[in-house]
């Protein structure tokens, strides 16, 4: 496009804004922007104009002067680590979708049974009969990518809830992100009447449950391979378990090695003793 074309094309879009206020202030910002790049790109060389071209084609995309781009999609992220990993852990951003298996698959939380028979009932609404059945559900809602059924959960009375529901829901999505969980264990679980603290200080009755268990899981990425050890509160509010609190404690996991890595291993050991002294 030459100068003067240009300077054509300016003037009849100029008048065609004039006659329509809502797009006045869109049109005129546009070529505000790009007037003075088509002008200098009709003179340039031909590696000034590509360069000049992408820079206007960036224009468009981000919006800018009030132009919208719409074949841009949507980014996908998955942020990183969790601040703290109590009920599993929290912490980064994601999108809304889940991971959630057939029905006819095998339940994650590796009580050998399909996944309709296991944590989908609750998944779906029904209630946890047990505290154990709330630790496996609450531990395939992560390895399945279900914050809302981790928030719904969890007691709005215990330490682990969080009123600023949507950035709970971004942490709970970016730590199913970050994370491949691989196997749980569930160990003893004790139930029982106890007391939790209430907000002037003093202390309520309450049917609660404490929970022990063990989930391996995997840094996506990296060789980062981490034991979870919790120790998990659960209160009965209205009939239905909830997860109130939890300590948690983290540590490596143990690799298991065939006789022939072993052997590598002592032999990169001497070499690097070699080399250091």
């Amino acid at each position: 496009m030459t100068a003067a074309s240009f300077l054509v094309l300016t003037t009849c879009v100029a008048g065609a804004a004039a006659l329509s206020g809502s797009v006045n202030g869109a049109v005129t910002r546009t070529i505000s922007r790009l007037s003075g790049p088509m002008m200098a790109e009709a003179s340039a060389g031909p590696d000034k104009r590509k360069d000049m071209a992408k820079a206007r084609r960036a224009v468009l995309s981000d919006g800018g002067g009030g132009m919208t781009n719409s074949r841009a999609k949507a980014k996908r992220s998955e942020q990183k680590k969790p601040a703290s990993g109590k009920g599993f852990g929290t912490t980064g951003t994601g999108l809304l979708y889940n991971r959630k298996p057939s029905l006819n698959a095998k339940c994650a939380c590796d009580l050998d049974k399909t996944y309709s028979e296991c944590c989908s009932p609750m998944h779906e609404g029904a209630d946890a009969a047990t505290p154990e059945e709330l630790v496996r559900a609450r531990y395939t809602a992560y390895a399945y990518r279900l914050p809302d059924f981790l928030m719904a959960t969890t007691d709005p009375e215990g330490s682990e809830y969080e009123a600023d529901a949507a950035g709970w829901k971004r942490s709970l999505l970016g730590f199913c992100d970050d994370f491949e969980f691989q196997e749980l264990s569930v160990g003893e679980v004790k139930a029982g009447k106890g007391q939790i603290s209430d907000e002037s200080g003093g202390a309520t009755a309450a049917e609660l449950a404490q929970a022990d268990f063990r989930v391996n899981f995997a840094q996506k990425g990296t060789l980062n391979l981490m034991v979870l050890k919790e120790s998990s509160t659960f209160r009965k509010v209205d009939g239905k378990w909830l997860y109130a609190s939890g300590e948690v404690a983290y540590e490596a996991q143990e690799v298991e090695m065939t006789a022939e890595e072993k052997v590598r291993l002592e032999q990169m050991k001497a070499a690097q003793q070699k080399k250091d002294s």
